[in-house]
């Protein structure tokens, strides 16, 4: 019988457990680009027991055993590498109750999803939808619009690199600054960034009776001849690697000081922002991952109540259970909410009914309380119906006045009297969640 990758990655797992124990040491197994396993020990190169765990390995894994299956920590090349690496994540002991394994994945997308950062100074809410089409963009609109009229200082960050949509409701005229977040990432990777035209003003918002304000770094610059998005988005997405004159940055790292930069930038046009909104895009991406577990305070993920969504989100929240720590899932978990987008005006109550079902048997299986029954100090599972919880959503109503939408032939759009009762209940619950979050 065929070994395939999800096998061959539960039998790699329990033989670095059985060792960590028989050998009494700590275990680092490694997994590279193509799945390929290796197991990475204390021991040395004549110890007779080296050759037994090769065996062990390959026939646990087959085609997915790496090309050298052991890895002897005196014999690395470059130890620290391994064994500092910022990707070394403890495997959680509901895995491997040996306390002593690790693992690196060595893998082209996803990593940054693994990278969790302390939470950031300031008040920041990202705003993220595992499928696209579920009116995210809207509701950024919306809500800084909503917290400029509470007289605040409002910075929206378009990260939806690849499919901006925030920009162009917050500039209906496209006379954004001279450059975006892509021209930031591009620049600062060859030290050329100083002085960029990041951020301007909304000339959509309406009027604020007030001195609240909204600010908007777009995803690309002011369309105009010869300036090429594509080719910079090609060139945005990678670590920087360590040179004599500059220190190694994450993807994570270079993003977090793009939105730096703007918000220096805010504050230096008029004031530094109250809150930043940043509308990330959809999917398993890098962009999301540092949206949600390194940028922000507060993470919104929108949903439709339908299989595919919960399976994408089960997906994504069981990475963090098998891969972190307790306290640092606890942490994550207790930075997100989720929102109920475009509710059906039929039904609407038992279509709430289900989606909180749904949605707190995602999180039961990934985020609250385990499988085995390890428990995190503040982790245990909510009622369905438990409105504090994670799972239960802030909501949104779906509204025709959105169905076509143009807001550069209807610039009034967002001041009807449906938008406006659509959501003020997810406004009004953000805005109370962000304070009692301060």
């Amino acid at each position: 019988m065929k070994i395939r990758f999800d096998e061959a990655w539960s039998g790699a797992l329990k033989i670095a457990n059985d060792v960590a124990r028989e050998f009494d040491t700590d275990v680092i197994l490694m997994r590279d680009l193509l799945g390929r396993s290796s197991i990475v020990v204390n021991l040395l190169d004549s110890d007779p027991r080296i050759l037994e765990l090769r065996n062990r390995l390959q026939a646990a894994c087959g085609p997915f055993t790496g090309q050298q299956p052991v890895l002897l920590v005196d014999t690395l090349f470059a130890p620290g590498q391994v064994l500092n690496s910022p990707d070394r994540h403890p495997v959680p002991r509901f895995m491997a109750n040996s306390g002593r394994v690790s693992v690196v994945e060595r893998g082209t997308v996803g990593a940054d999803w693994l990278r969790p950062a302390e939470e950031p100074a300031g008040k920041r809410i990202a705003l993220y939808g595992f499928k696209g089409g579920v009116g995210r963009s809207t509701a950024t609109f919306i809500l800084a619009r909503h917290m400029a009229r509470q007289g605040q200082s409002v910075l929206v960050v378009d990260l939806d690199l690849e499919s901006p949509g925030v920009s162009s409701l917050l500039r209906s005229d496209l006379e954004y600054a001279e450059h975006g977040i892509v021209d930031y990432l591009v620049e600062s990777a060859v030290e050329n960034h100083a002085d960029l035209d990041l951020v301007t003003k909304s000339d959509s918002i309406g009027d604020l009776h007030g001195n609240g304000e909204v600010w908007l770094a777009s995803a690309g610059g002011r369309p105009r001849s010869g300036y090429s998005y594509l080719d910079k988005l090609n060139r945005a997405y990678f670590d920087l690697p360590a040179t004599p004159d500059r220190e190694a940055a994450t993807f994570g790292r270079r993003l977090a000081n793009a939105i730096a930069a703007c918000e220096d930038q805010v504050a230096k046009l008029s004031r530094k922002p109250d809150v930043v909104l940043l509308d990330s895009r959809a999917g398993i991406h890098d962009v999301a991952a540092v949206a949600i577990t390194q940028l922000s305070n507060l993470a919104l993920l929108f949903a439709t109540d339908n299989p595919q969504t919960w399976q994408g989100y089960q997906a994504l929240f069981d990475q963090w259970r098998t891969k972190l720590d307790t306290p640092t899932t606890d942490r994550l978990r207790n930075r997100i909410k989720m929102v109920a987008a475009m509710i059906p005006s039929n039904n609407a109550e038992a279509y709430l009914h289900s989606f909180a079902d749904n949605a707190q048997e995602c999180f039961a299986m990934t985020l609250y309380d385990n499988e085995e029954g390890e428990v995190g100090l503040d982790s245990f599972n909510f009622a369905p119906n438990d409105k504090s919880a994670p799972h239960y959503p802030l909501t949104i109503p779906h509204s025709l006045d959105l169905v076509g939408l143009d807001p550069s032939r209807n610039t009034s759009w967002a001041g009807s009297d449906l938008i406006e009762a659509a959501y003020r209940e997810f406004v009004e619950a953000v805005s109370v969640t962000l304070e009692e979050g301060a």
